[in-house]
């Protein structure tokens, strides 16, 4: 052991030398705890309370195609509107997007589904939203071929100025395998570029969204996760949109936002979504009075429903496995005919309706001939 070694504090028990010279190291910051008595302890910031912090990146994982840039999409449009997203409260702020896979026809068509869905213009939007679109020209934000280690990209500084000049509380990046062009399974890497957009978090004092698709793992597990651990540990709060499990016949409009991981809040808690229209809404699932009135009235409604189908001659069956089967079929119809109900609402007044005896199964002729079967009214006695 070197004497300068033993020159420092810890004598003997300090193994490594300081890399200066003089034996003088400058040491970390560190806050004494006892000064924070009678200091107020600030409140937890949230973009959206549970589920995407300020300052941080929330990762929003799922399949491809499932309607992840669609989520997020709604989520800035809430955001810059000051309205709720799926039924959650939103912090109102202006947002700002970097789409890599659709261009700005996709996101206009996009876009306009969501305004009918708030009830908005475009010019509602005017101040408080922006997007770039970089579909074929690539915004990798970080260059990880350097030999002294990954360095921030020009695209990452241009996208962090441009954040700051519009005023963004809120950062979406679409999709992860567009900004990254690291090693996945890296886990240096992983944190490495998790860090570079907290940075960007920090810059904004807002919050960063970032997209991304799951391993085959991930998938296969339920988990959502990608590529290495490290991805999940290093986000602080981690989403999860994919469809129902266990449903054979599960209604392609169907899906489920997870909470697969938050530091801040409880994880495991999940939305039931239905899209429509163009847009994901909320499944609302109630309790008590006001749940037997809502079922009552989705009773109604596959009624009115099944009287249309037959007079526009398309029988339907209760079979899940059929094509015609009713649910799905009345899950199909325009909102406002549906009255927003979905698939699953049909399934519960479907049972009810047969129990109270007030639809029934009756044969018919289709045109190829075949007996087959159908629901129908049941005559009143």
């Amino acid at each position: 052991m070197s004497a300068l070694a033993n020159d420092t504090p810890g004598g003997d028990r300090f193994r490594f030398a300081p890399p200066n010279p003089n034996g003088h190291v400058e040491p970390f910051h560190y806050s004494v705890v006892g000064t924070f008595e009678g200091k107020p302890t600030p409140e937890r910031r949230w973009l959206v309370p549970g589920w995407i912090p300020q300052g941080q990146v929330t990762m929003l994982s799922g399949d491809g195609g499932i309607g992840k840039s669609l989520l997020a999409q709604q989520l800035m449009t809430a955001a810059a509107l000051g309205r709720n997203w799926l039924g959650l409260s939103v912090t109102p702020c202006k947002t700002l997007a970097l789409f890599l896979e659709d261009d700005e026809d996709e996101l206009q068509r996009r876009q306009e589904a969501i305004n009918l869905s708030y009830e908005c213009a475009f010019t509602d939007l005017e101040n408080n939203m922006a997007w770039i679109s970089m579909v074929g020209v690539g915004a990798e934000l970080a260059d990880f071929s350097q030999y002294d280690g990954p360095q921030p990209s020009d695209a990452y500084h241009r996208l962090v100025a441009a954040a700051i000049e519009f005023g963004a509380g809120l950062v979406v990046l679409d999709s992860l395998h567009d900004v990254f062009s690291g090693n996945e399974i890296n886990r240096y890497q992983a944190r490495w570029f998790i860090r570079l957009l907290q940075d960007l978090a920090q810059a904004i004092d807002g919050a960063v969204v970032l997209t991304a698709h799951p391993s085959l793992s991930g998938l296969s597990s339920g988990s959502g996760m990608s590529g290495s651990t490290a991805w999940n540990n290093a986000v602080r709060s981690r989403l999860y949109l994919h469809r129902p499990d266990g449903e054979i016949a599960a209604d392609e409009s169907e899906r489920i936002l997870t909470r697969k991981k938050s530091n801040y809040a409880r994880a495991g808690e999940s939305l039931a979504l239905n899209w429509c229209d163009g847009v994901f809404a909320p499944v609302h699932q109630t309790t008590g009075i006001v749940a037997s009135m809502e079922r009552r009235r989705a009773e109604a409604v596959f009624l009115d429903l099944l009287c249309r189908s037959e007079a526009e001659g398309r029988p339907v069956s209760d079979n899940p496995r059929a094509s015609n089967h009713a649910p799905k079929m009345f899950a199909r119809r325009s909102r406002s005919m549906r009255e927003g109900y979905v698939k699953r609402d049909f399934e519960i007044a479907m049972e009810t309706l047969f129990s109270d005896s007030k639809i029934e199964r009756v044969s018919y002729r289709s045109p190829d001939r075949h007996l087959r079967e159908k629901i129908a009214m049941k005559e009143a006695v």
